[in-house]
């Protein structure tokens, strides 16, 4: 059960409800973290009792009544990739009411931000239906029902004067960008104007260039404002913006400049959330007072889900596949590179492009010298962190555009791509990646007619009990559609789970575990509306 304004299956979807299991690492609130060993029934006299039994480190155990989500709660992870805690020392008691108390003073700060968001009224939007109506008839597919209920969702909320404050949280490939395009239209459509936030140069280009197309029957003007504008052109936008010529403006953290003048800015569009900063975000939540926004993300930040939980956010979920969509098959390789040259091969002959991604940039010259020593038949191009940004834009705009073969790069390709021609991906060295960074590189093929692949090279024994053995063989068994908000969630197991208040996505908050964490937060939450929760 739950009390957020969310229906069961998208809250499974975002939370789970994991069954708990002997071997799962567990949080007593009063003895900390632990391994869960199952339930013993016990008779003393007349009485029956049932007990559950915790392991220590150094083999310490306790058996005694206990009740999952009142006295302990799931961890999150499995006891053995843990160092547990030791029973009959006040270490854990010490960082519990710490790290309980950190927690506490973040969520404050997170609704004092969010009381401050709400003292300015927005605008009510209310959209021109002719031009909406052409604008939604432009969608050459088939709208999901996720996407037609998103898009309800937002149309509703622009429609009060109570700032939005929307997560839209779907899979790679699901149709999130349809989802801000109508909320763009309808705002245009109303006469205000529109930004749209993107991490990168290359995303930022790609939905210039979407937004552009799609608005042509508008009359709608759009600009894209990054390290790609040259001077001029800024301040053309610069002055079109504050006389209410341009409507949607397309950028990167470049729109944080301080520079930007609006006449009637009534929707900000955040893409990839989860790859700004706590400071960028409240930046270009500001960009004027009484904004609507909508953030979009498929790898939801704990940040994100707790402003969630505790009603500071409202939340849609984008999870039915586009018609026609299959998954992407998923193979761990040894580290061959001959088998790399065989993949490339073998989509070329399909008439596709591969992706080639490294997790160093070391990785990426160690390739450029094997490929050049190599006898090989197709074209690259090279894009890492360490170049330029206009040579690394331009390098992956010419992927973008068919002119080479295959992407030799970084993880910086996971952000949004999205290039029909490209249905092969592989990953060099995968065991160096995260999930949530493999799902993101996977989601950037299969998004056309051949059915995408994805290829992780490694050197790691995937049959061996490593934790990068079972995090790849967990990933490539995840490859069904919608997998990726299980993946979400075991990354964010994983990886802990940050300061709700700053930009560190790991640290001390994390030896609270997932569900004592959210029992602190539901408990904030509960505290407000004066419901009781079990007592802390």
């Amino acid at each position: 059960m739950h009390d957020i304004d969310i229906d069961d299956r998208d809250y499974e979807l975002l939370f789970g409800s994991d069954v708990l299991s002997t071997s799962d690492a567990v949080v007593h609130f009063d003895h900390g973290l632990a391994r869960y060993d199952g339930e013993e029934v016990v008779t003393t006299g007349d009485i029956e009792q049932t007990l559950t039994r915790f392991v220590y480190r150094h083999g310490g155990k306790l058996m005694l009544p206990a009740t999952e989500g009142k006295d302990f709660w799931r961890y999150g992870a499995p006891a053995k990739s843990l160092s547990l805690d030791r029973l009959k020392t006040n270490d854990w008691q010490r960082r519990r009411d710490e790290m309980i108390r950190e927690l506490q003073e973040s969520i404050s700060l997170l609704i004092v931000e969010d009381q401050q968001r709400r003292a300015v009224p927005a605008r009510s939007i209310t959209a021109d239906q002719q031009l909406y109506e052409r604008f939604e008839q432009s969608f050459q597919y088939e709208e999901t029902a996720d996407q037609s209920r998103a898009v309800t969702a937002v149309l509703k909320d622009l429609s009060t004067t109570e700032p939005m404050n929307r997560l839209l949280v779907g899979d790679v490939g699901f149709g999130k960008t349809e989802v801000a395009l109508r909320a763009a239209a309808a705002v245009v459509s109303a006469g205000c104007q529109v930004v749209v936030a993107a991490p990168t140069t290359v995303l930022a280009r790609q939905h210039f260039e979407s937004f552009k197309t799609r608005f042509a029957s508008m009359d709608v003007r759009v600009a894209e404002l990054s390290r790609l504008t040259t001077e001029a052109e800024k301040q053309a936008l610069i002055e079109d913006l504050a006389a209410g010529q341009l409507q949607v403006l397309v950028g990167t953290q470049a729109l944080l400049s301080g520079e930007l003048k609006f006449q009637n800015l009534a929707l900000v569009v955040i893409d990839e959330e989860q790859k700004f900063g706590a400071e960028q975000k409240v930046g270009l939540r500001n960009l004027v007072p009484g904004l609507h926004v909508l953030s979009m993300t498929a790898t939801p930040i704990p940040r994100s889900l707790a402003a969630v939980e505790i009603g500071l956010m409202t939340v849609s979920v984008v999870a039915t596949p586009p018609r026609d969509r299959v998954p992407i098959e998923t193979t761990v390789l040894s580290l061959e590179f001959d088998k790399v040259l065989e993949a490339i091969a073998a989509e070329k002959a399909r008439g596709g492009q591969c992706y080639l991604v490294c997790p160093r940039v070391s990785g990426v010259r160690e390739l450029k010298r094997r490929l050049a020593q190599s006898n090989i038949d197709f074209t690259f191009s090279i894009a890492h962190g360490q170049m330029s940004d206009e040579r690394m834009t331009a390098a992956m705009l010419k992927f973008m555009s068919g002119a080479v073969d295959v992407l030799l790069s970084t993880s910086i390709v996971e952000s949004g791509l999205d290039n029909g021609r490209a249905n092969t991906m592989i990953v060099w060295h995968a065991d160096r990646f995260g999930l949530a960074q493999l799902h993101q590189l996977r989601g950037r093929v299969g998004r056309s007619i051949p059915p995408g692949r994805m290829l992780l090279f490694t050197k790691v024994d995937t049959d061996g009990t490593s934790v990068s053995a079972e995090r790849l063989r967990s990933f490539s068994t995840l490859s069904h559609l919608g997998s990726g908000f299980e993946i979400s969630r075991r990354d964010r197991e994983l990886r802990g789970f940050g300061e709700l208040d700053g930009e560190s996505q790991s640290g001390q908050l994390s030896r609270l575990g997932i569900g004592l964490y959210r029992h602190v937060l539901q408990k904030h939450r509960h505290a407000r509306s004066q419901t009781t929760l079990p007592s802390l």
